[in-house]
């Protein structure tokens, strides 16, 4: 059964089982199904499915939650029902959720919370978002340096409910900080009289609660680990698992994808007309605004119209803005995904790149200019067009290539600067800089014309 009749089976459930089998009912899902079936329910419905499964399921449920489902579904709860259910999540878990609603009405759940889950939130609290600390997970088995392997699987059998997870275990001094790692299969097969010192891996993999998220993602992926320990100046404070990093770089790209693609949010495919549209309209009128900028500019050269001789230069206007603008975005999308794998955190890294994207830029400004010479003169040459073909030529073949030049550097520049500044890069969307590139190409073009055709012939 594919995934939408999966929902619409959950959702027809819901509607027509008697309520004293539908929890048992409901039971037989993964929480994953129920958490995308529970948004597209009317509000008595999701009340009734709260009201029936138990707060440890539904805390299950609310994890897979995204960020506007989640929003939605708690300002439409009872404060104290979500309290309950935000008691049995994992602290990273519940901070995601609290964190995307109304600071007033989470300081309200927040009050209804108990004391540990308190606790636990306000360690991640501290840490911005973005960073490896906000994501973390505090519930993590350790041990003291100099215990027995006989006291770690103890505490293993009697933390193993709440924990996060058991595959690993942490060895701490009596500060806190870090000593080494256990896996849980060589805690089974050791044999008591045997310290955990003996057994651990000193040679473990760890982040810093201020790394940003795509270092700790990267190094999780690069070095395979499933739980990775998160330190603050060598004390451990918490864990990041593999699926919770991967669940994280998959809402940063979906994010990232929604600001390339000039969004202000991300768009899901089944959300309303208006949702979309809603997401839709602040780039659409910004981009508005700059592309009146682009008619002001070519009013101000309505000069070359006069002559009826340059009137044709209009036909070659899409050629140079396309290519100004599809050479930017590549340029654009390239960068970004190197800033994404930390491959420009370095001045040397950074130079090399740029003067890559430069080249590439010169090298195809040549080539391409070369072609489009040829093409725009011999049209004009073959169209009847012979007293400025030549002059009509050079001027777009010029056009195009400082073009290329100029949208390869604006691309890869100005991303990095925004990293630099600690802006996200992708904010500079695709009909973002494609706009600013036909602004410029615009002026390049008529410039150009001006300087080099206009002026010769008057």
């Amino acid at each position: 059964m594919n995934e939408k009749k999966l929902h619409e089976e959950i959702i027809e459930i819901i509607r027509t089982v008697n309520v004293e089998e539908l929890a048992s009912a409901l039971n037989d899902f993964h929480p994953y199904d129920l958490a995308l079936a529970l948004p597209k329910l009317e509000t008595a419905e999701r009340d009734k499915v709260l009201s029936l499964l138990d707060e440890d399921y539904l805390a299950e449920i609310f994890s897979y939650l995204d960020e506007n489902d989640s929003r939605v579904i708690l300002q439409e709860s009872d404060s104290s029902k979500i309290a309950a259910i935000i008691n049995e999540m994992e602290p990273d878990d519940a901070h995601f959720i609290l964190s995307n609603i109304e600071n007033e009405e989470a300081k309200n759940i927040i009050e209804l919370l108990d004391e540990e889950t308190k606790s636990d939130l306000e360690i991640l609290y501290k840490y911005e978002e973005g960073k490896a600390g906000s994501i973390m997970n505090t519930n993590f088995i350790s041990i003291k340096s100099g215990k027995d392997v006989k006291d770690l699987m103890r505490l293993i059998i009697k933390e193993a409910p709440e924990a996060e997870t058991i595959n690993t275990s942490f060895v701490i001094n009596n500060e806190g900080r870090l000593l080494g790692t256990l896996d849980l299969k060589k805690v089974i097969v050791a044999r008591s009289p045997k310290l955990v010192d003996e057994i651990m891996n000193i040679n473990f993999s760890a982040v810093e609660v201020n790394d940003e998220i795509e270092v700790v993602t990267k190094k999780i992926s690069d070095y395979d680990i499933y739980d990775m320990p998160v330190l603050e100046n060598g004390i451990l404070r918490g864990i990041i698992t593999m699926d919770d990093a991967l669940s994280t770089i998959t809402e940063e790209a979906e994010e990232d994808y929604a600001k390339l693609a000039g969004l202000s949010d991300t768009e899901k495919i089944d959300e309303s007309l208006h949702q979309s549209i809603r997401k839709r309209l602040p780039i659409l009128s910004l981009l508005l605004v700059l592309d009146i900028f682009v008619a002001i500019i070519i009013s101000a050269y309505d000069y070359l119209f006069t002559i009826p001789a340059l009137a044709v230069i209009t036909i070659f206007q899409p050629v140079i803005l396309g290519i100004a603008g599809n050479t930017g975005i590549q340029s654009l999308g390239i960068t970004i995904r190197k800033i994404s794998l930390s491959q420009l955190d370095k001045k040397p890294q950074i130079y090399k790149h740029i003067l890559k994207e430069l080249t590439i830029g010169l090298l195809s400004s040549f080539i391409i200019g070369i072609l489009v010479f040829v093409f725009s003169s011999g049209y004009l040459y073959l169209n009847g067009e012979k007293e400025l073909f030549l002059d009509i030529g050079l001027v777009v073949a010029l056009s195009v290539g400082f073009g290329l030049i100029i949208s390869n550097l604006f691309g890869s520049i100005t991303p990095v600067l925004l990293y630099k500044m600690n802006l996200d890069p992708a904010v500079i969307s695709g009909p973002f800089i494609t706009t600013i590139l036909d602004i410029l190409a615009v002026l390049l073009y008529f410039s150009l014309t001006s300087i080099l055709i206009f002026q010769k012939i008057t």
